[in-house]
């Protein structure tokens, strides 16, 4: 093989170079990237009213805070249950300060990456977020 290449073989590895690259090239064009959908309007769904909103929240939080002792403190599950909490009340209060619905969503997701304001604000992921922020969604929906 050694010999191969001192005899002027080395055309073969541009050969085959070329073609690697020929070839990605005429599949990049063809590749989609991934279309974000977008979230409807949040006009577009029927939110319960802020009393309704509350009161369910407040039942919710109740419920998780009677399964917080029976949890192991630091496990990822008394982590997700805390945050839950968190941010349920953070929307209750986001409420009562006179925001929509809608809007106390979005503005109680920082109570909710940070454990009740306990921990850094990059603690929590994104797709955590959507997900808390999505239940909350469905659950405060008619």
């Amino acid at each position: 093989m050694k010999k191969m290449y001192q005899n002027g073989c080395h055309w073969l590895m541009s050969l085959r170079f070329a073609l690697l690259l020929t070839g990605m090239l005429a599949f990049a064009n063809q590749c989609l990237a991934q279309i974000p959908q977008s979230e409807p309007q949040a006009q577009a769904y029927s939110w319960k009213s802020p009393s309704d909103a509350i009161a369910l929240l407040k039942s919710q939080v109740t419920m998780l805070n009677q399964q917080i002792p029976g949890i192991t403190e630091g496990t990822p599950l008394y982590d997700n249950t805390i945050r839950r909490v968190s941010y349920f009340k953070a929307i209750i209060q986001e409420i009562d300060r006179g925001a929509t619905v809608a809007e106390s969503l979005d503005l109680g997701l920082p109570a909710a990456a940070t454990l009740g304001f306990s921990k850094e604000a990059t603690y929590t992921s994104k797709i955590v977020l959507r997900a808390l922020r999505e239940e909350a969604r469905v659950t405060l929906t008619n």
